[in-house]
């Protein structure tokens, strides 16, 4: 049964055209439900997924499907589910260093400019393929925000998508999740989310209530669904209140 985010999607059908989802969020709201639907709807038809958990942990994703009854602990151990833990990564390497006031990041902060400083984070992801050898796969980035924040430039985001995009599998159903706060301030972080707009099949925005908190609603959801015969953009917008079964989404003025 499809739950009133992946209606809205129309995830169920059209498939080939819907291989790229890119979602943003203000500062007054948070992906968390968005991700749950989307993860749920797949591993529930079977598909593999990574998680890329550059914003979140490990732990967070376990609570957060849990809440709509995918075990993620027993996927994990099964080999449905891989995650590429950034921080985990990062402390693990911290531990081989010789000085533990090694900066781990600094590598990738100082040659943020060069187009293949993401790609150990990309060979974390090849190698989490090959090992699922999935018959579909979900790759979640959960916030690619993150990278720019670090100081990585547009064209290695450019490249890091790129590769990613040419790793599935032939004749295997792939679906990328890409996920970003929306910073202002940060020229680069816009120059990102531009270009990944632009690439994608489906964008979506939450936003949460300009008047403050609601008992009623959460926030609003905006979905962009682009047709590919006729480069035209179907958009939609509504509220949404999230609840301990997912997101119910409400229709603007009612």
């Amino acid at each position: 049964m499809s739950s009133d985010i992946t209606s809205l999607l129309n995830l169920e059908n059209d498939q080939k055209n819907k291989t790229f989802i890119f979602a943003t969020k203000d500062s007054a709201s948070d992906l968390n439900f968005f991700y749950s639907e989307i993860l749920s709807f797949y591993l529930k038809r079977n598909y593999s997924v990574i998680i890329v958990n550059l914003a979140q942990s490990y732990s967070h994703y376990t609570h957060l499907l849990l809440k709509s009854g995918v075990n993620l602990r027993s996927l994990k151990d099964q080999e449905k589910v891989v995650i590429v833990d950034l921080m985990a990564e990062a402390g693990s390497l911290i531990k081989n260093t010789a000085s533990e006031s090694s900066n781990i990041f600094q590598p990738l902060i100082s040659n943020g400019e060069s187009v293949e400083c993401l790609r150990p984070l990309f060979d974390s992801v090849k190698n989490a393929v090959d090992k699922l050898k999935p018959k579909g796969c979900v790759i979640l980035i959960d916030d690619i925000n993150v990278s720019t924040t670090l100081g990585v430039s547009l064209r290695a985001v450019q490249m890091f998508v790129k590769h990613l995009l040419l790793i599935k599998m032939v004749g295997e159903p792939f679906r990328f999740l890409f996920g970003s706060f929306i910073d202002e301030c940060d020229t680069e972080n816009g120059k990102v989310r531009t270009y990944l707009n632009k690439l994608a099949d489906i964008n979506v925005h939450v936003e949460g209530l300009k008047t403050g908190y609601s008992k009623d609603t959460h926030g609003k959801i905006t979905v962009g669904i682009k047709n590919q015969s006729d480069c035209s953009c179907k958009q939609q917008t509504l509220f949404f209140k999230v609840g301990d079964k997912g997101a119910k989404l409400l229709t603007l003025g009612l």
